[in-house]
């Protein structure tokens, strides 16, 4: 009704007030699942994750560690009252240290926490969400999950795997992000699904042989495909070294990311239809 002003911003390199405090009521129903499951069960979830914290994390000797609960008040000072980046930066370590010493009673704590953080970070229009147990400057849930999706995909194709972590790990580094390499990266995850379901090494013979398994591939998506690859493959292109940090920014190296994602799942799935795979 106009009597408030509605959030027309996505928030890329801050947190408002409202948006800490939902981060940090993530935070403290995860703390709520560790306690229950170290009260009921047999479960060293809760220990480990605050040992971590406080050695590792906050950088303090192991034997001064306070109880519990004033380690839980770190953690929430830190998320309602440090940079921005710091704040990622943290929910994304406690939530990599629940899934590293998850139990049975934990084991799917961390997904949660993942689900309930993507959750946030899209109602209050932060231009980051969590692919596998890292943050990364993605603002859009569906482009999102196609990076997720095709990491799970190729989880037979180690080699797509890997370039696809690679370039998500290069693309979230908040302090020093390499968009060329990443770009490199989200490329080559396209040459090893090619590879690797076709034994052919480059798109254009991969398409020809998916083709001529009876896999219909749209003329207008071939040529597509064919041009963004000829560009990453030229004298000028980002596998040679030409496109320089100051032409590769985050628009375009989220661009490719996804738009090589979507094509891993693709390639994945029609060379099961094709039972090439």
């Amino acid at each position: 009704m106009g009597h408030r002003a509605a959030r027309s911003l996505m928030q890329s390199d801050s947190l408002d007030d409202e948006t800490r405090t939902e981060l940090w009521n993530v935070a403290n129903t995860l703390r709520t699942i560790l306690g229950e499951a170290r009260r009921s069960e047999y479960s060293n979830t809760e220990e480990n994750v605050l040992r971590a914290i406080w050695t590792w994390e906050y950088k303090f000797p192991a034997d001064e560690q306070p109880r519990d609960d004033r380690v839980w008040e770190l953690v929430k000072a830190r998320i309602l009252e440090a940079e921005w980046f710091d704040v990622l930066d943290h929910i994304e370590q406690v939530v990599g240290y629940v899934e590293r010493y998850k139990d049975y009673p934990t084991d799917d704590a961390a997904a949660v926490m993942v689900g309930a953080y993507n959750d946030r970070f899209e109602n209050y229009l932060v231009s980051y969400r969590f692919i596998g147990m890292e943050i990364a400057p993605i603002d859009i849930t569906a482009e999102a999950q196609a990076v997720s999706d095709a990491i799970d995909d190729a989880v037979s194709i180690t080699g797509a795997r890997h370039h696809l972590e690679r370039a998500v790990d290069l693309l979230s580094d908040r302090q020093s992000p390499d968009y060329p390499n990443s770009m490199k990266e989200s490329i080559s995850a396209v040459e090893a699904v090619c590879a690797a379901v076709t034994g052919e090494n480059t798109l254009g013979a991969a398409i020809k042989k998916l083709q001529g398994a009876g896999v219909k591939i749209h003329p207008a998506l071939e040529r597509a495909w064919s041009a963004m690859y000829g560009w990453t493959s030229d004298a000028d292109g980002i596998r040679h070294g030409s496109i320089e940090a100051p032409d590769a920014d985050q628009a375009l190296a989220k661009y490719m990311l996804v738009t090589c994602s979507a094509f891993v799942s693709h390639v994945i799935e029609a060379g099961r239809k094709a039972g090439l795979v």
